[in-house]
């Protein structure tokens, strides 16, 4: 009897070590840190915008792919594309200090993260991240900041994406 449940315990601990471990998964707002990882004073930080590896990785597809026509048909006609500077610091020249992520309002395959920085002007950066889930990992599939009509922009709008 004690031989049987030995088998029994050895086969299901075998059979528990021989199952494929399962990722978690990457909350929307962990994307959102992953974005900003290594943004400094003195440093860019990843660039989701210029990299087709990390376009791939963290923009939805129809993003990734507005963005990449609009390099493509920018170095075509060495005019500067719409995206004359980096939307995720929200400058020419990139600086980060103090970013705050916000909690995510995640309504099913669709989340939201607001962000929140100084860039040594007098009032603090704010923008907001809209995500959506492809292949179950969080893409950003819109950035924008609100404001006046001088101030606010979105990157979908700005690629001419609906």
């Amino acid at each position: 009897m004690i031989r049987m449940r030995e088998l029994g315990l050895g086969l299901l601990l075998a059979s528990g070590l021989s199952m494929p471990a399962v990722a978690a998964e990457i909350s929307p707002e962990a994307t959102v840190k992953q974005i900003y990882s290594g943004k400094t004073p003195e440093t860019k930080g990843i660039d989701i915008i210029g990299n087709a590896k990390l376009r791939a990785k963290y923009l939805s597809k129809d993003l990734a792919a507005a963005v990449k026509k609009d390099i493509d048909e920018s170095a075509k006609s060495g005019e500067v594309g719409a995206l004359d500077f980096d939307p995720v610091s929200d400058s020419q020249d990139p600086m980060i200090k103090d970013l705050k992520i916000e909690p995510a309002s995640v309504q099913g395959d669709r989340a939201q993260v607001s962000v929140s920085f100084d860039r040594g002007d007098p009032k603090r950066d704010e923008l907001v991240y809209d995500l959506v889930k492809e292949n179950e990992q969080w893409r950003v599939s819109n950035i924008s900041k609100k404001g006046n009509a001088q101030e606010a922009w979105s990157l979908r709008q700005m690629l001419s994406l609906k």
